[in-house]
């Protein structure tokens, strides 16, 4: 099987711009993983500047691209969240006539079948190649420390990332997209673009990693990939609550209602490094059990031989 997966961004950027484009990264694992498998004879990434010379067997779109000839089966996979609501996209999207669909949420699943579609739920997960455990550096000891862009608004930014200013908090993404007071002081903090290799590193390193997701994503009980990623690298994670996390992951991760809660949880924890580590080691022995790129890789391609 010829296998592609598309995006609408060009590829590259990250190397021209310093912007980090997630679903280039993770795709570029699952074609890794996917290459592995037997009957499959290439699984590769395509955008923009970069087309299939030939025509595939199955495409994976990463974005509201458009099924095209390039493939003989088309898949979308749901990924994305949108402001003016995931279910009214994803009822137009469906009138492109894709062959299959995949989700992060098992709530937008449930629509989706409801309408008479069909399709699997397809969680992200960690590139345990990239994020494992690392040695710890000096460099990224902080207290606290998140990854991210400002895209999340300001009401969620102030309840899930502000608190931690007031700690020896290491910031690190694109903090100069929002002309808001509150931006402006995350953008004096920000040290801007780190590298995956780095990014592991930091997760291994810093005392307590912070995750908040987008307002649509919560709505839509679906997990980000910050979740897998600090938790393969046996760090400790606290996150704003979203359900299927906390189905999964009740054990492995200390969740927030963000502002007071969120200060007296730094501070409790902070003061209990031995908590910290069991909490971390029970996330890290849940992602390698449950949530690698190599087990979602298979799980896929078994979803490509049925619409075949």
């Amino acid at each position: 099987m010829h296998i592609g997966f598309l995006m609408k961004w060009s590829k590259g950027l990250e190397h021209l711009t310093g912007h980090v484009i997630g679903e280039e990264l993770y795709a570029e694992s699952l074609c890794r993983e996917l290459r592995q498998l037997a009957g499959v004879q290439s699984a590769n990434l395509y955008a923009p500047n970069v087309r299939p010379t030939a025509r595939l067997d199955v495409m994976v779109h990463l974005n509201d691209t458009i099924p095209g000839p390039f493939a003989y089966r088309h898949i979308l996979y749901f990924q994305n969240f949108y402001n003016e609501g995931s279910d009214i996209v994803l009822a137009q999207l469906q009138k492109l006539g894709y062959d299959g669909y995949a989700f992060l949420s098992q709530r937008l699943l449930d629509i989706h079948q409801q309408a008479g579609y069909s399709g699997i739920l397809l969680p992200l997960a960690a590139d345990t190649a990239i994020f494992h455990p690392r040695v710890a550096s000096l460099n990224y000891e902080y207290d606290v420390a998140y990854v991210g862009n400002d895209i999340k608004g300001e009401e969620r930014t102030m309840r899930y990332l502000y608190p931690a200013i007031n700690y020896k908090f290491g910031l690190f993404g694109n903090w100069n997209l929002q002309p808001y007071p509150y931006s402006r002081i995350l953008a004096r903090l920000s040290q801007g673009h780190i590298t995956h290799e780095e990014l592991a590193t930091l997760y291994s390193s810093a005392k307590i990693i912070l995750n908040f997701t987008g307002q649509d994503s919560a709505i839509w009980d679906a997990m980000n990939l910050r979740f897998f990623e600090v938790l393969a690298c046996k760090g400790f994670l606290i996150s704003d609550k979203i359900p299927a996390a906390d189905r999964e992951m009740k054990d492995c991760v200390v969740f927030t209602d963000g502002y007071q809660d969120l200060n007296q949880k730094i501070e409790y924890y902070l003061a209990r490094p031995q908590e910290r580590k069991e909490i971390a080691e029970r996330g890290y022995q849940y992602v390698i059990q449950n949530a690698t790129v190599e087990a979602r890789a298979k799980q896929l391609y078994r979803f490509m031989e049925e619409i075949m």
